[in-house]
Parts: C-alpha cells; structure tokens; sequence
C-alpha cells in the first residue's frame, strides 16, 4: 500500500484545491491614447477597479503584449490608432497588429469592444451603409441620405448626389470617424460649388431641420442614457422663396464647424440659436421606446456594447435620423460613469459563456435616463421590457 500514498496524496491535494480555489484578482489591461486618458479620468476608473479587486493595467504598445498579460478584459480605445494606420503610419500599424495577434492567441480574453464593431465606426460611409441595412424595415428610425465625394469637379458631384437622392443643404463630414480633433471638422454646404470648400474625400449627407436639438445615446451594455445636447439650427436651401428664413441661405456661404463644440453642453454658438420663424415651430416629442430600438438593433448588429449614437428627429415628420455611431464615446454628463462601466465590465468577466442574443435581452430591459441643462438627470419611467 505504501507505493500508492503518493499518488492518493496528490489526488486528495488536488480535491482540496478545486474545492477552495484560490481567488486571483481579475486583470484589466487598458490602452488609451493621452487625450482619451485626460479626458476619461483614468484615476478614477483605477480607484473603482481597485473598490472591485481589480488590478487596471496600462498596455504600452510598443513592447509585446505577451510579458504584460495575462488579461482577463481588454479595454480599448484604438480609434486614432486605427486612423493613423490608415495614413500608413507604421507605429500604428504594428502595434494594431501585435493588439489582434494577441487577441487571436488568447480568445479567452474578453474584449470590450470585439475589433470588427470598431472597424465598421471607422470609416462613415460603412457605418451610414450599415444603420440603412439595420433600420430599412422601421418607419420611424431612418439615415439622411448619403454619398461619398472625392473630386471637386461639379458634373460628377452632380450627378453623385442626384443618383443618392442626397439634398441640399448638406453636411460635409471627413471619411474617417475616429481620427482625433480633424474627425469633427464639418461644413453645410449650400450647393455643388460649396463642396470644393470642404477637405476631400468627404461624406456629403442631407441635413436635416432638427429644432437645434441633438441626442446623445450614450450605452454602456444594458445601461444607457440620453443626454440632450443643443445642436445646428435650422438650415434652407436658397430656393422656393426661402432666402428670407435665414440669412446664410440668402448668401449661400459655407458654414464650417466643429461638432463637438457646437454640441456640447454650454454651448453659446450662433449656430444653435433658432431663428425667429423656426422658435414658432413645436418640436416632437422624443419617445424612449424609439431611442431602445435604436439601442437595441445596432448592439445586435456590431455586437458591441460601449456606443455613443448621436440622434436628431425631424422637425417635419417626426422620423429619428441617426447621424453618427462611436465607439467608446466621451460618455461626458453620465452620472456615475464609472461604476456602471465598472458594473459592465465585471458583469462580462463573470458570465462570458453568455450569447450576444443573452445580452441583448438584458438592454432590452434597462432603465433609460435622460439628461438635460433643464433636467439633470431624469428617468424616463418608461418600461422598455
């Protein structure tokens, strides 16, 4: 019997072992660019993780992955690192290549969000082709019409823009979604000759008379908030009458902008103050229940859950024009940003084996908050379930 003790020995030390499992800490690694690292609040992320028995880990791109894990959640945000590849840097390109190498390697790591999402936000004119595939069945939800422009020579932009039933006027907005401050360099423009103004290429989409009022969806997983945002007034196209409603239709002048500064919260622009006529006008009232579909379906179709979703509604028809997608967005006036990211994060790590058509039940039944300079932080008391 004495040759057996061994290996009953390590039998029961095994047993005992799986039964009281050494709890490790859960491992984040985490890579911002300095901007998105300021602008986020790092420390504050690091002290919540912490709270948790989380260990947040920044990932330096320029050595290998593989001696800074293992990870048990990578958390990105590799959208100016995914534009400056595209420019051919070659920092960049390495370093998105050892990012998804290593996720090829560890498919046990979660990641937040999976790469093939980001890279469908990256570029506008597939992120444009992709809400008219996920929403050309929903009466209220629609994408203003789009085309992509490369030339500034008139005939051909004509005859692009009649073949993509786009209107004038039109938003001019850079290709790249995701490439740093040039990314929100935009331009209305008035007619075909307005466009030789604008950087090309460029997505010329219609513009939609939206009230000067925008809505931010901003989504954390099965949490999201709408945070209303003051926005463009009120634009015509200089024909049918209309050069009195505004003057910069009288003048056909190029309109360039920045649309975080427009948009944000304190904003004083000229260009989010209605004119006169436009005050008169009452504005739809926005329904939660549109805003959850919304949520819904583009989760469901990028399979990601950090997602902002910018969202006017048509003053005329009362229709949902989504404008842009993000990924991992600014989440800027979401109360207690980092508890809920924190909250989603653990709540991937523990249940991984979930489906994506788990998780888009859960979002299905989240709580909807709607944020506003009048109203702080408002729930909706709308049941989405």
């Amino acid at each position: 019997m004495l040759h057996r003790l061994p290996s009953l020995l390590l039998s029961y030390l095994w047993s005992s072992r799986m039964e009281h499992p050494v709890n490790k800490p859960k491992i984040i690694g985490y890579w911002f660019n300095e901007k998105k690292c300021q602008k986020f609040g790092v420390a504050e992320l690091n002290a919540e993780c912490k709270r948790r028995g989380i260990e947040l880990v920044k990932i330096d791109m320029s050595s290998p992955m593989e001696e800074q894990g293992p990870f048990d959640l990578l958390l990105h945000k590799l959208t100016a690192l995914f534009a400056q590849a595209l420019n051919h840097d070659r920092k960049a390109i390495t370093a998105i290549k050892m990012f998804e190498n290593y996720i090829g390697r560890h498919p046990e790591t979660i990641v937040m969000d999976p790469l093939p999402g980001v890279y469908r936000l990256l570029l506008r004119n597939q992120t444009y082709n992709l809400l008219k595939q996920c929403f050309k069945h929903d009466d209220k939800v629609f994408t203003p019409t789009y085309v992509e422009l490369s030339t500034t020579d008139l005939q051909h932009n004509r005859m692009l823009i009649q073949e993509a039933n786009v209107t004038f006027p039109v938003v001019c907005k850079p290709v790249t979604a995701g490439g740093g401050i040039e990314a929100h360099e935009m331009a209305v423009v008035f007619n075909e000759s307005g466009i030789s103004e604008c950087t090309l290429p460029c997505v010329a989409q219609s513009f939609i008379n939206h009230g000067a009022i925008l809505y931010k969806l901003f989504v954390l997983g099965p949490v999201w908030f709408v945070i209303v945002r003051p926005s463009l007034k009120n634009f015509y196209a200089g024909v049918d009458g209309c050069f009195d409603i505004n003057k910069l239709a009288v003048e056909q002048e190029t309109v360039h902008f920045n649309s975080n500064n427009v948009s944000k919260a304190d904003s004083q622009s000229p260009l989010t103050q209605l004119d006169p006529g436009d005050k008169k006008e009452d504005l739809p009232k926005a329904d939660p229940a549109v805003f959850n579909r919304i949520v819904t379906n583009l989760r469901d179709a990028l399979n990601m859950d950090l997602l902002g979703i910018d969202v006017v509604i048509d003053s005329c028809t009362g229709k949902y024009g989504i404008i842009d997608v993000n990924a991992f967005p600014s989440y800027d006036s979401v109360p207690n940003l980092m508890e809920h990211l924190v909250d989603l994060l653990v709540m991937r790590m523990n249940h991984s084996a979930l489906s994506n058509n788990t998780s888009i039940s859960e979002s299905k039944r989240t709580s909807i908050h709607i944020t506003s300079p009048d109203h702080p932080q408002e729930d909706s008391g709308v049941d989405t379930g």
